[in-house]
């Protein structure tokens, strides 16, 4: 850590999906309960992490357009894209397709994510920042028991993360400057994007987040101010 660094910072900003949710088991879950029978579990697993594919790329194309959608109508329409190009049609009815794409509204928390927001919000201001709609954000806050002080959503700066604008809209509206600010986030380019801004970062080793076997992120040693294992320990670091 810097010595320019605060020994302590006024605002926490916390990504929620995948840093503090569990969503890729979740909506195994979620979608296997709908859909029963109709569709095997190994293809709904592999469609679900195309799903999370999906909406990765169209937020990521969004972001070089400098344009703004719902995210919830983005996960919707790729989940219509990706049962129609099953190379088995399975009927499924729209009121299912909203009831699928509200399971990212659903999410389940990872098991330290609600007492460690707790104990960080006894010191800190504890702010979601996500790139869900704000409704969204909400929805999983009130599902996962998630305490914040405020949620903010890329719906309010028009503007997805890693796109400055969202971080800097943030920090402006909670009056806190770069410095005094930290992004807490299980990815690499959201802290990336945060500690171009001047934030400070710190990284939630998630490995579980997109099922087991698969690649996990590497983290260089110095790239961010601190690299945890939950969030217990970031607040046991951060003292």
């Amino acid at each position: 850590m810097t010595t320019e660094r605060p020994t302590q910072w006024r605002a926490l900003f916390f990504d929620v999906q995948g840093t503090l949710t569990d969503f890729r088991s979740t909506l195994i879950e979620h979608g296997a309960r709908i859909l029963g029978d109709r569709l095997d579990l190994s293809t709904w697993e592999e469609l679900v992490d195309r799903w999370r594919g999906h909406y990765r790329d169209e937020l990521a194309a969004l972001v070089a357009q400098g344009r703004w959608r719902s995210v919830r109508a983005v996960y919707r329409d790729a989940l219509v894209a990706l049962l129609n190009d099953l190379p088995t049609r399975i009927e499924v009815t729209p009121a299912e397709i909203d009831a699928l794409t509200m399971g990212w509204e659903r999410l389940r928390p990872w098991p330290d994510a609600p007492a460690g927001l707790r104990r960080l919000r006894e010191r800190h201001v504890v702010v979601a920042l996500s790139n869900a709609d704000h409704a969204a954000v909400v929805n999983v806050a009130r599902h996962a028991g998630f305490q914040w002080d405020t949620v903010l959503s890329a719906q309010l700066f028009g503007a997805y993360k890693p796109d400055s604008a969202t971080y800097e809209g943030a920090l402006a509206l909670l009056g806190v400057e770069p410095a005094e600010a930290m992004m807490v986030a299980s990815h690499a380019y959201d802290l990336d994007a945060a500690a171009a801004v001047g934030m400070a970062t710190a990284y939630i080793r998630r490995p579980w987040e997109f099922g087991p076997g698969s690649p996990v992120e590497q983290v260089p040693d110095g790239r961010y101010d601190f690299v945890v294992d939950d969030l217990g320990a970031l607040a046991t670091a951060l003292g």
